[in-house]
């Protein structure tokens, strides 16, 4: 009966190890391949004359190309910088994509929603989630979609500002196409200010601004969060995420720019 039970915990440890090991491995995969993109756009961009003009002259800069460097992770939303002789510079905020939607931010309930003011509706998106976690509903019932619009379409404008930019307000955002190997590039000023941010809601109550972003539960099974339940606010699944359908995006908006890499 002993060695039974031993046995059975050795197979719950080896489980666990074998979740937690390929948690591990897909979040240092996905931090691998931004850095990796990120050194391409640097590397290759150096080459591409007529986007260097393109660039300059979109953005009314005179001097010559000097250099492109990667700020590395103190940087926010600006991964990459293009450096100009007349002491300009072009920050770019780069993301890699094959198909569907890619997270742009990502933050604990409490923290999201101290961070755009809206605390008063934390414990909605807390119940939000872990219905989701649980299988028991949708994200946002159909009752408090009237809340959610009154409070958020006021803030629309600022929630996918603050997501995709940062403080740092990078000029540029750089979509790659993994596929394709194809550099995308969008002035990010000229992108935010022209996007559609009316709020609706999809069939499981995800939140949707316009057709190309979402604010969802971030799901995931957490590489150090294996031994705390799914339905518990303390697992990391049971955050938010901004998310956004690039593919969709890219297909339907003209870019400043692109070249193969």
């Amino acid at each position: 009966m002993a060695a039974d039970f031993r046995g059975r915990q050795s197979l719950t440890y080896q489980a666990k190890n074998v979740f937690g090991d390929a948690a591990k491995n897909m979040s240092n995969q996905n931090a691998h391949i931004g850095m990796d993109v990120e050194r391409l756009f640097k590397n290759s961009i150096k080459s591409k004359t007529h986007v260097i003009e393109t660039l300059k002259e979109h953005f009314e800069i005179e001097g010559d190309f000097a250099t492109a460097y990667s700020t590395g992770t103190d940087a926010g939303k600006s991964d990459v910088i293009l450096k100009f002789a007349d002491g300009k510079t072009l920050s770019a905020n780069i993301k890699a994509f094959k198909a569907g939607f890619n997270q742009i931010t990502r933050a604990k309930i409490p923290a999201f929603c101290s961070r755009f003011g809206i605390e008063n509706l934390t414990s909605m998106f807390e119940d939000a989630a872990v219905r989701v976690a649980s299988k028991s509903g949708r994200f946002i019932l159909e009752t408090d979609e009237n809340r959610v619009l009154e409070v958020l379409s006021p803030l629309a404008k600022r929630i996918l500002q603050v997501s995709i930019a940062g403080l740092e307000h990078p000029e540029l955002l750089v979509l790659y196409d993994r596929t394709a190997n194809l550099m995308i590039l969008y002035d990010l000023a000229d992108l935010l200010e022209n996007l559609d941010y009316q709020i609706t809601f999809s069939k499981r109550g995800i939140i949707k601004f316009g057709q190309f972003f979402t604010i969802q539960r971030k799901g995931g099974n957490g590489v150090h969060s294996i031994h705390i339940p799914k339905t518990s606010l303390d697992h990391p699944g049971n955050g938010l995420q901004v998310k956004m359908n690039v593919r969709k995006f890219v297909n339907e908006n003209e870019p400043l720019i692109k070249y193969k890499a």
